[in-house]
């Protein structure tokens, strides 16, 4: 599939065009390193905001400045999580598929601390809870199925040297525009998760997971040393099938393990802390290789345990 030429970054093979896109060269790091500079002053304004605008809410609330503040630090973490989303969408208009990746996995890691933000310093609002599900449309709904969209692409480039988007078969758009299930999924997930009452139980694949799986695969596809296995994940019969798979498990009435703490108690959090466990030991050894592979096991530990145990040790 593909082979490492050197420094210059060129490949071998049908991949060449996508593959030296998705290692950050000049371009795609001047993108990058743009895109996170937008991030940065984006998140200095919005904290301004929050902070400038504070004695105009008190008018309506008892709220000190700082009260109002501290209040909107979820708010804050949501908004970045929403601009990573986006980020990654600009990226795979660029066919850069290690930096869309990694931006869904940055939007991710924004996504966990919203929440965990909000629950710590008690600012729960149901603004908080629809606006944490408009990000999510963006960020693990829109941004994966263009991800996932960008794989296709690339594959069906990979078994077909002169594949263009404009000669593409009716058979090759069908498989192209497959990722519209994800995110119908993802959005109908999203808005059941919104209006349900107890948010500390999942019904459904949450949309984080199901689209680090696909950033993961694509972290692994877009590494050259990676080419045997990037095969194997190219291949339609493979992304294809995981697309409709994950797509049916968010809209599913299975109860999955929740991340969120409800009490301190080990007995009470033991599969939360196993998963933990297991997630960290294999970072350690697999790195980026264990990213989809924890998804996996999320799954099925979650599948396993709602067939057998009561919902209350989720």
């Amino acid at each position: 599939m593909s082979c490492w030429n050197g420094g210059d970054g060129y490949y071998t093979t049908a991949q060449q065009h996508y593959c030296t896109k998705a290692l950050p060269h000049n371009s795609t790091a001047a993108l990058f390193h743009f895109s996170t500079l937008v991030l940065s002053h984006l998140s200095t304004f919005t904290l301004w905001q929050f902070r400038a605008f504070a004695p105009l809410k008190m008018i309506k609330t008892p709220m000190t400045r700082s009260e109002n503040f501290t209040k909107n630090i979820p708010n804050f973490l949501t908004l970045m999580s929403l601009c990573s989303g986006f980020v990654s969408i600009i990226f795979v208009c660029n066919e850069a598929i290690f930096s869309a990746a990694l931006f869904i996995m940055i939007a991710a890691v924004f996504d966990f601390f919203d929440g965990f933000a909000a629950r710590a310093l008690h600012a729960t609002s149901d603004k908080g809870k629809v606006l944490d599900s408009v990000s999510d449309v963006v960020s693990f709904g829109a941004a994966p199925s263009a991800l996932i969209f960008l794989l296709v692409k690339v594959s069906l480039s990979h078994s077909n040297l002169d594949f263009s988007f404009s000669s593409a078969s009716f058979t090759d758009l069908l498989f192209l525009f497959s990722p519209l299930i994800f995110l119908v999924a993802s959005a109908w997930r999203l808005a059941e998760f919104t209006v349900q009452k107890d948010s500390l139980s999942f019904h459904g694949l949450p949309t984080p997971p199901a689209s680090m799986f696909f950033a993961g695969l694509a972290l692994i596809i877009s590494e050259p040393e990676n080419s045997r296995i990037a095969d194997f994940l190219l291949e339609l019969y493979f992304i294809i099938p995981a697309c409709l798979l994950i797509s049916l498990l968010m809209i599913s009435k299975i109860r999955f393990i929740s991340l969120k703490f409800k009490e301190s108690g080990f007995r009470q959090n033991i599969l939360k802390y196993i998963l933990i466990l297991i997630s960290i030991v294999m970072l350690i050894l697999f790195k980026k290789f264990a990213i989809s592979l924890i998804i996996v096991i999320y799954i099925l530990l979650s599948i396993i345990v709602h067939f057998i145990k009561k919902p209350s040790v989720l």
